[in-house]
């Protein structure tokens, strides 16, 4: 990200344009749920689900692409959750919500499964632990490094060469988000292919409601009065 004036110009362009979207991406998903748990009550045909959770996944794949681009603007802001209410942010993992546990919630929501499709989950889950920890040990190594790097740098020795060694590797961490937001797309295609089509509604339904559930959570912890200091 660029530090003159068309590079602030283009952070809060960005940014603002990323706030604007993805508050129209909750209501939308607020619209998608009240779809689904309509669908599924009226027990309507595989065809008709088979739209409704195309369109589900899409608006998944909708988010993924706006995140890319914030990122682009400032990777922190998506880093730090600043977007998410507070409630979401204790849940948060490079920038969103961490695939193999959202997988333990969905589990609970879809019994019966059949022994092939607990295979396969089992399989989906630990394949997506073994790429989180991969993720998570690189983000460790690169706050290692650059920790190391601006310790050089308060004794002097650094430089203004050393601080633009270290801009460039903060610019890494775009890549982390960018992955792991693939590995969460990946994951929900993934479940979407080991799950019959109404299975994979109830699926869609549950994560709404989920994240539904977070964010009326945080709402009422923020109005819930406190004790004066």
């Amino acid at each position: 990200m660029c530090c003159d004036q068309y590079g602030s110009d283009h952070y809060f362009t960005g940014i603002a344009a990323f706030e604007m979207e993805y508050g129209h991406w909750v209501e939308e998903q607020h619209k998608q749920i009240s779809e689904l748990r309509k669908a599924l009550q009226a027990h309507i045909t595989d065809i008709e689900l088979r739209i409704l959770v195309e369109n589900g996944l899409n608006h998944y794949n909708n988010l993924f692409r706006m995140k890319a681009d914030a990122a682009k603007a400032d990777v922190f802001y998506l880093i730090s959750g600043k977007w998410r209410t507070s409630v979401e942010r204790f849940f948060q993992w490079i920038g969103g919500f961490r695939p193999s546990e959202l997988l333990n919630v969905l589990m609970s929501q879809l019994e019966p499964l059949t022994d092939q499709q607990l295979a396969d989950v089992c399989n989906l889950r630990q394949s997506s632990q073994q790429a989180e920890d991969a993720l998570t040990q690189g983000i460790d190594k690169l706050q290692q490094t650059l920790s190391q790097s601006i310790a050089v740098d308060v004794m002097g020795v650094g430089g203004y060469g050393q601080m633009a060694d270290d801009m460039e590797k903060l610019e890494a961490l775009e890549g982390f988000v960018n992955q792991a937001d693939h590995l969460r797309q990946q994951t929900l295609q993934h479940m979407s292919r080991i799950l019959t089509m109404r299975q994979a509604a109830r699926g869609l339904l549950a994560l709404g409601e989920y994240f539904h559930r977070l964010r009326a959570l945080s709402s009422l912890w923020a109005a819930c009065p406190r004790e004066p200091t």
